[in-house]
């Protein structure tokens, strides 16, 4: 994990009221990397808090949001920060068994 790196952040990112959670930046490769990002954790709209997946990619000397990877939505804003915290831990199994709604089978 990397806290440290200049990412270039859309306007539509700003617009869209997402802010960023975490930023992973592979360990074998820095070109690409995952944005991890909240919408909806202050709960001022009707909508369910979601984390949004976002990948990176390095151009230059600076990151720039490639496309979103994927979308998680929670019934309240303690369970989307909870997945947010262990997002970066999770393994390949757990994180599919989390997509299909199950319970995660080796992560602590």
């Amino acid at each position: 994990m990397n806290n440290q790196i200049q990412l270039i952040v859309p306007e539509w990112f700003v617009l869209d009221e997402l802010h960023i959670i975490e930023t992973v930046v592979g360990e074998a490769s820095s070109e690409i990397g995952l944005v991890i990002a909240g919408e909806n954790f202050d709960s001022m709209k009707q909508c369910c808090p979601t984390v949004r997946l976002y990948m990176i990619r390095l151009i230059g000397e600076q990151y720039e949001l490639m496309k979103e990877l994927d979308a998680f939505q929670f019934q309240s804003v303690e369970d989307a920060k909870a997945f947010s915290e262990k997002l970066p831990q999770l393994n390949a199994i757990d994180l599919i068994m989390l997509m299909n709604n199950q319970e995660p089978m080796f992560a602590q």
